[in-house]
């Protein structure tokens, strides 16, 4: 008996081979994509790209969040720091209320007890008072991440008149991410937790003088242009 057509089973068989080899082939050309997709991505998490003269285009090296995240912190203290400290008769009511938008309920209860006592108002009664301060750059310790804990020295510098008095303000902090208000809280941290420990500096010491010197030279170690 002659045949008339192609055996169905046989048909489905390579049919079937088919289809498998296309899903396999398929899948992967999927999976491959995927993760070039997300190589493509991983690499522009750090780095920027450019088109040179030529039409290349070139991979340039930006700042990891980490560290742009740290100099930020670091600017909040220095911010807190000249909004706390470094006062005088003009700046004094802008300052007092502006460093209230850079501390939570337990840094607020330090500052306002402070304040009754008459820590801001010394600036409005006594002629000529001012209060200068900075911190000694040598003594910054604070965590790479957040919440950051921070401590260091802050020299005071507290003129009346002729007579001019110095302390060491030894602070500890803990900063946590909050939202960004400007200009009352550029970037976006709270101080949470805050301690200080006050004690009088003699600015005639030789151990004075090069704890200065040393916070200059930490402050200046980008490198120098070629004369």
């Amino acid at each position: 008996m002659k045949k008339t057509g192609n055996n169905i089973y046989t048909v489905l068989k390579k049919n079937n081979s088919t289809v498998w080899a296309i899903s396999i082939f398929s899948s992967v050309c999927v999976i491959g994509s995927l993760l070039f997709a997300f190589l493509v991505w991983q690499e522009s998490q750090s780095n920027l790209f450019t088109i040179n003269e030529t039409g290349e285009v070139v991979p340039l090296s930006k700042l990891e969040d980490k560290e742009a995240d740290l100099i930020q912190a670091k600017a909040n203290i220095e911010l807190f720091v000249n909004n706390y400290l470094s006062l005088d008769a003009y700046s004094m009511k802008r300052k007092r209320e502006r460093v209230l938008w850079l501390v939570g309920e337990q840094p607020t209860k330090i500052i306002k007890d402070r304040a009754s006592k008459g820590y801001f108002d010394d600036f409005l009664s006594i002629a000529g008072l001012t209060q200068n301060a900075y911190i000694l750059q040598q003594t910054m310790e604070i965590s790479k991440e957040a919440p950051y804990k921070a401590s260091f020295v802050v020299r005071i510098q507290r003129v009346n008149g002729g007579v001019i008095e110095e302390y060491n303000d030894f602070i500890n902090l803990t900063m946590e991410k909050v939202n960004k208000n400007y200009p009352y809280n550029p970037y976006g941290l709270l101080i949470t937790q805050l301690s200080e420990n006050l004690r009088k500096v003699d600015s005639n010491s030789s151990e004075a003088e090069e704890e200065v010197k040393k916070s200059e030279e930490e402050i200046n170690q980008n490198p120098q242009e070629n004369e």
